[in-house]
């Protein structure tokens, strides 16, 4: 019984040893299974047979025997056991060398990436700066051309160069502010720009004022020479056919005046065209009511003021004729005709007054129809109409 345990059991053994050979194969689970399926009915004979103390001591042996092989085979690898082990301490100690090497390197790499990264930064920083001084450059370049207009039209305005003058400030308000807005300056600038427009109006009107008190200085010398031109016109007429009474003359227009030519395109802007037309208006027409409102005697002493006003309305109303000529835009043509209706109407009126101390003395009748003839030949050969005069003087001297 003691032999077929024992037998059994090496059964067992054998079995366990393929088991363990072929664990790492496909069949490793089937061949498991079966030395269960052995050692269950191995287990079941010991204890039906009371033989569980031989089985012990069988086991025992086994476990014996397979002690001995275990200590010959660690007998047998001990050395390159010990040798594996020396190579695994040295590997240990070689990576912790390399470790410390790497750790020093990484120490001098963060080094010199934060030696990098200061250079970088102050690059960047460099950079900005250049950025800013640039950005500087181009606004103070731009403030300069600022300050340089606006110093070119305080200039322009004190030399009376007004075209000029409003050529720089609507360059300033359409090119320039823009660009200089955003800054201080350039808001304080933005808010001077209706003072300056108001500087340019003022002097300009200022100006014009001045030039039309300096025209009733002109007015009487521009009329008294082309009065004179006429006589001498008439003169000569009187010599060529002394049966001729009237005649038609169309001259080209006289240039006594209006130095300063105005600028077809836009003679004022800023928009105030039409208050500049209406003050200029204005003060031409004040200026002709106080040349019909001088005082005049028809005597023949005292002729020469009647002859004054005379000169000073030729002179008036031939600067009209160029103001006309050289600004049709600024000047209209209906504006001066109805400057001549008014004039025509008192200057009628003054001697519709005076129709009896006219007639009265011949040679005062004689002497104001010849005075009356030059300027009916003056104004229309400057091409007034004078129809509502020859009226007058065929009333006057034909009656």
């Amino acid at each position: 019984m003691a032999d077929s345990i024992q037998q059994q059991l090496q059964q067992l053994v054998l079995l366990s040893d393929s088991v363990g050979s072929s664990s790492a194969g496909s069949g490793g689970i089937s061949t498991v299974e079966e030395a269960m399926e052995q050692l269950g009915p191995l287990i079941h004979s010991v204890y039906r047979a009371n033989k569980q103390k031989m089985f012990r001591q069988q086991v025992e042996l086994f476990a014996q025997r397979k002690d001995a092989e275990i200590m010959k085979l660690c007998g047998n690898y001990h050395q390159e056991f010990v040798q594996s082990v020396a190579q695994l301490l040295k590997v240990r100690q070689n990576t912790s060398e390399l470790q410390e090497k790497v750790v020093g390197l990484n120490a001098e790499v963060q080094q010199s990436g934060k030696a990098l990264y200061e250079k970088k930064a102050e690059l960047v920083n460099l950079r900005r700066e250049q950025r800013n001084i640039q950005k500087a450059i181009d606004t103070v370049k731009s403030s300069t051309e600022v300050v340089r207009m606006v110093a070119s039209f305080d200039e322009q305005v004190s030399e009376k160069q007004y075209y000029l003058a409003i050529k720089t400030l609507g360059a300033l308000k359409e090119t320039f502010m823009p660009q200089v807005r955003k800054y201080g300056f350039g808001r304080l600038l933005e808010m001077s720009i209706p003072k300056m427009e108001n500087k340019l109006q003022g002097a300009a009107l200022s100006d014009m004022k001045d030039w039309l008190y300096g025209l009733k200085k002109t007015t009487r010398d521009i009329g008294r020479q082309l009065t004179q031109r006429m006589v001498k016109k008439q003169a000569m007429w009187a010599e060529r056919d002394s049966s001729i009474k009237e005649r038609y003359f169309v001259s080209s227009a006289v240039q006594f005046v209006l130095d300063e030519e105005f600028d077809h395109d836009d003679p004022i802007t800023l928009g105030r065209r039409a208050e500049f037309r209406r003050s200029f208006t204005e003060d031409r027409s004040d200026q002709l009511s106080l040349i019909l409102a001088s005082p005049v005697q028809f005597v023949l002493t005292n002729l020469s003021p009647f002859e004054y006003m005379l000169h000073d309305i030729i002179g008036f109303f031939i600067v009209e004729h160029n103001i006309l000529a050289s600004a049709p835009d600024f000047r209209s043509k209906s504006d001066v005709d109805a400057l001549w209706d008014t004039g025509v109407a008192k200057l009628s009126d003054i001697i519709a007054r005076n129709i009896q101390a006219i007639r009265q003395d011949a040679e005062v009748s004689s002497v104001l129809k010849d005075l009356l003839t030059t300027f009916t030949f003056v104004m229309e050969e400057n091409a007034y109409d004078v129809r509502k005069l020859r009226e007058l003087m065929m009333a006057i001297f034909e009656a």
